[in-house]
């Protein structure tokens, strides 16, 4: 979890295996076991906290965190923000604010 969380912008399931000396599939489903989620919705999960964080603390545009997360295309982040949270991540700002 420490390397995903260092590493968010740019892990892959090869890179952390190649980190923890795991096999990229026995990997994902060691890590399917432990957490309940795949590789993919943890890295995922970890990129929409730290958006929330710059949400609430900052003045940044949607489109600069989205890039600043990992998401360069901010419809698709959007999407993903809106699909976790069941608001957009402008109504999130404006949530938090009040």
């Amino acid at each position: 979890m420490n390397y995903v969380q260092t590493n968010y912008l740019t892990v892959t399931l090869q890179d952390l295996s190649r980190h923890v000396h795991l096999s990229p599939p026995y990997l994902s489903k060691y890590i399917k076991e432990k957490s309940g989620g795949t590789f993919g919705e943890i890295v995922r999960n970890v990129r929409m906290k730290k958006a929330c964080t710059l949400l609430k603390n900052g003045s940044m545009t949607v489109e600069t965190i989205a890039d600043s997360v990992g998401y360069p295309n901010v419809e698709h982040f959007n999407r993903l923000f809106k699909k976790k949270y069941g608001m957009s991540p402008v109504q999130f700002r404006n949530k938090k604010l009040v």
